[in-house]
């Protein structure tokens, strides 16, 4: 459950930050590194740029609590990236991932099936 990659260097230099869901550069939002390198040096590399002195202050996602986890593997909800996933859907709130849970049981289970079964057609 691991919510706060280490930011590669590049990225710490480029005044890019993780909050645990997503990357930020300057008032800029991504929901990947790499689009988040990408366009911080294109900005950079534009003449007469002028870095934002106001630092921009971000919500943290820690990630579940022990006593959230265990409600989790109750129901197969997982943690990624700042979500809370079930079966194909993904969640902001916990509470609306086990309520889904509880009124359509099965789903984590069939995406394992799914995924497992994908995974045996790549070693083919």
């Amino acid at each position: 459950m691991e919510t706060s990659p280490t930011l590669p260097a590049a990225a710490s230099s480029l005044g890019i930050s993780f909050d645990g869901r997503a990357y930020h550069y300057e008032s800029h939002t991504y929901d990947r590194l790499a689009d988040a390198l990408a366009y911080a040096r294109l900005d950079r590399a534009r003449p007469g740029l002028r870095e934002e002195t106001a630092p921009h202050h971000w919500r943290q996602w820690p990630g579940p609590t022990p006593e959230e986890a265990l409600r989790m593997a109750e129901h197969g909800i997982a943690y990624e990236s700042g979500y809370y996933r079930y079966g194909p859907y993904r969640y902001e709130q916990l509470a609306a991932a086990i309520d889904y849970a509880r009124r359509e049981p099965g789903l984590a289970t069939a995406r394992r099936r799914t995924a497992r079964s994908k995974g045996d057609e790549e070693r083919t």
